[in-house]
């Protein structure tokens, strides 16, 4: 017994010796402009500006990690295919916005001019607006039998360059409810984003990080006429059941479906797929941090065009 208790305290007393104290010095090499600006065709460019943070700053605590400083009275001037074409307006503090129509096709430019902060330069494009070619919606069900709202959507992708393409859906609800002053029905309506998921093995999509949209690349499916199946958890007009039936809610008079297919720049692209890994990275104890990517030189952000088509189902429940 004896022998026991002084081998025991030999080991407690190695591994105690062995811990050590590291002190790690982090540099603050000062902040730099923050720029999120995501634009299409046929519209102005907004844009806003904030400042970034040191990590060991007080306000990069939980509770204020995503709350940013924006930056006013920069010169923010917009160039198209290299030629000067106007300096944004300050329509609100660090929010600019420019006068001039923004066109598909085109390649845009900005540089950034800032007290206190370093001159700040991005760019990308505008790609040509994609064509839905048809979309389908039904009942179907997962991988685990639960019933989920599936969707297939045909387009065709263009054999003539790389494309990238973010999938988005929403639902519209239309349904009867009562009015809390008069006790009358009334008729109201409400648009959710859908949480899409497919296994599409050209699509990139995950639980973390973009369940508002699903990230596709034509790597494997280059100038085909493709059919894209995904499929979404529609469940604000159904009640469910223990075993994962629907039952519809009697009031609902109708849902609209409306698919977005946005044709999206390769930043754009990186962005969006980094993002998520990062977000997925803060809830995975094991997962490696993960750097977003930037387009933005001497900054940080995201400077990325994109265009879109549109399509919708109507489905009455009336009948």
């Amino acid at each position: 017994m004896k022998k026991n208790i002084i081998i025991a305290f030999i080991i407690v007393a190695i591994f105690s010796s062995c811990e050590k104290t590291i002190t790690i010095e982090i540099p603050d090499n000062g902040r730099k402009l923050v720029v999120n600006s995501l634009f299409t065709g046929d519209s102005v460019l907004s844009l806003s500006l904030l400042e970034s943070k040191y990590i060991l700053d007080e306000s990069f605590s939980d509770y204020y990690r995503y709350e940013y400083d924006s930056v006013s009275g920069a010169k923010i001037d917009l160039y198209e295919n290299e030629q000067f074409i106007e300096q944004l307006n300050e329509i609100s503090k660090g929010k600019y916005q420019s006068n001039y129509i923004i066109k598909t096709d085109k390649d845009y430019q900005i540089k950034v001019l800032a007290e206190n902060f370093p001159d700040l330069s991005a760019e990308s494009y505008v790609p040509e607006k994609p064509e839905i070619l048809g979309l389908e919606v039904y009942d179907t069900r997962d991988e685990e039998g639960y019933e989920v709202t599936g969707f297939t959507l045909r387009f065709k992708d263009n054999p003539e360059q790389s494309n990238y393409y973010f999938i988005e859906a929403f639902e519209k609800v239309v349904m009867k409810d009562q009015s809390w002053e008069t006790g009358n029905d009334t008729i109201i309506s409400y648009t959710n984003s859908l949480n899409v998921y497919s296994s599409d093995p050209n699509a990139y999509s995950d639980d973390w990080g973009l369940g508002e949209g699903i990230l596709l690349n034509d790597e494997l499916l280059n100038g085909e006429d493709y059919l894209f199946k995904f499929f979404a958890y529609s469940s604000s007009y159904y009640y469910y059941d223990e075993y994962g039936n629907s039952y519809p809610d009697e009031n609902i008079i109708s849902v609209t479906y409306v698919v977005y297919l946005n044709s999206i720049s390769k930043d754009y692209y990186q962005y969006y797929k980094s993002l998520s890994k990062h977000l997925e990275a803060q809830y995975e104890f094991f997962m490696e941090p993960v750097q977003v990517y930037t387009n933005v030189e001497n900054g940080f952000g995201i400077f990325a065009g994109y265009s879109s088509d549109v399509d919708s189902v109507r489905i009455d429940l009336t009948q």
